[in-house]
């Protein structure tokens, strides 16, 4: 039985190397980037208020010293956005201005629209924002986003291995990318196994029940990758085998579900080295997710993966977290991305206690609003609702069987 740690490195050094594509942006969300992309020009392109207002030279509003006359500045024009000024800011003079609008030459300050009159074609300072020299009462900023400040042309905004969200479409958008060169999303296919579970439309005789766990691991699949679900099969050596081979000559990854225990019908370690995969573990010293089992299939003649294998504890937690933990970081280290649920230390809001401390513990909790970690009602590996309830899972690591409140633990978010 090898540590939880040591699992996880086993699972990320036999990653795969898939192919690459091009796809429309618009479809590239969840896809891992395959090459750096840098931008085409500035951003912002050009000088642009970041209010709606009037621009003038920031010296004819402040500073003014004693005894100096308030400013009146003469009106030039109004400048809207996407639009260019016509005419340059002098001394004396300034320009309407709207928000995302071209700052015009010779200005260098905008001033907001509600600090602001309006008489006789002039702007000037608003009364009620004045001191009792007439300007306002502090220098602030300019009000203007200046050219590059964000993006300079040809620098790298968005580096090969990211995996593309909402906001890194919105930058690549912004840079003028219509089609982006990302990995291909390995093919996943998913075996439940058991003689006691049916499908999830049919009503379970009393010693039956449903299937959750190829529902649960083909949508958990789905988010980041192509995911078939393969259906159920029985506990038999010869229907194992079958199914095992026809899953796993059409998907790159396969994930069963049961049948990895020490029972007598538990025919899938055994089955698998008959497909041709090399087990790396079939032990691992976590709770809930002990009996799963990581197997490799080597490229003919090559020592690079081919295709791999995750057998998983029947029991939906057990799948569901060793999904996140396990396979998940695994499928988008295929992609050429770098992840792994993301962690927090946090005390705990009350005190823990497990009777088993042989092994690392992951256990269900919600973080509060005050910053700490509660446990939710939890019952053991079956009790799949626990995690509709929490907000990830606390690390207990092994040797510790209590975690007093105030007590700070390790929590890997999986929402």
């Amino acid at each position: 039985m090898i540590t939880f740690r040591q699992a996880i490195d086993l699972v990320l050094g036999s990653s795969l190397k898939l192919p690459c594509e091009d796809v429309p942006l618009w479809e590239s969300t969840g896809r891992v980037l395959a090459v750096d992309i840098s931008a085409d020009r500035d951003m912002p392109p050009f000088n642009k208020s970041a209010v709606d207002g009037f621009t003038c030279k920031r010296s004819d509003l402040f500073p003014l010293g004693d005894g100096q006359q308030e400013m009146r500045l003469a009106i030039l024009e109004t400048i809207p956005a996407g639009y260019r000024p016509t005419m340059e800011i002098k001394e004396g003079e300034c320009s309407r201005i709207m928000t995302g609008a071209v700052v015009p030459n010779g200005a260098d300050y905008v001033l907001m629209v509600e600090d602001s009159e309006v008489e006789d074609g002039c702007m000037k300072i608003r009364a009620g924002n004045k001191n009792e020299k007439g300007v306002l009462s502090a220098a602030r900023g300019s009000n203007i986003c200046y050219k590059g400040e964000d993006i300079k042309q040809g620098e790298t905004i968005i580096k090969s291995g990211t995996t593309i969200g909402a906001a890194q479409v919105g930058v690549l958008a912004g840079a003028g990318v219509c089609s982006v060169r990302v990995s291909t999303r390995p093919k996943v296919g998913v075996l439940s196994t058991g003689d006691e579970i049916v499908e999830p439309h049919i009503t379970p005789l009393d010693y039956q029940i449903r299937d959750s766990n190829g529902a649960q691991l083909t949508a958990q699949a789905k988010s980041c990758a192509d995911a078939k679900f393969y259906g159920i099969v029985k506990d038999g050596r010869d229907e194992l085998f079958t199914a095992i081979q026809k899953a796993s000559s059409e998907c790159d990854i396969l994930i069963l579900t049961g049948g990895v225990s020490m029972g007598e019908f538990d025919y899938v370690p055994q089955v698998l080295t008959e497909c041709g995969f090399k087990i790396l573990f079939d032990r691992i010293a976590v709770q809930p997710g002990k009996p799963s089992t990581f197997g490799v299939k080597e490229r003919s003649g090559s020592e690079r993966t081919a295709k791999v294998v995750f057998a998983l504890p029947g029991n939906p937690v057990s799948s569901y977290i060793q999904f996140e933990m396990l396979v998940r970081p695994f499928i988008i280290k295929s992609m050429g991305g770098d992840y792994f649920p993301k962690s927090i230390m946090l005390p705990c809001a009350t005190d823990y206690k497990r009777r088993n401390s042989e092994r690392t513990a992951l256990i269900p909790v919600t973080i509060e609003k005050n910053g700490t970690f509660m446990p939710v009602n939890y019952n053991g590996s079956a009790h799949i609702l626990a995690m509709t309830l929490s907000d990830g899972v606390a690390m207990i690591p092994t040797g510790i069987n209590r975690v007093q409140n105030g007590e700070t633990a390790e929590i890997f978010i999986l929402k």
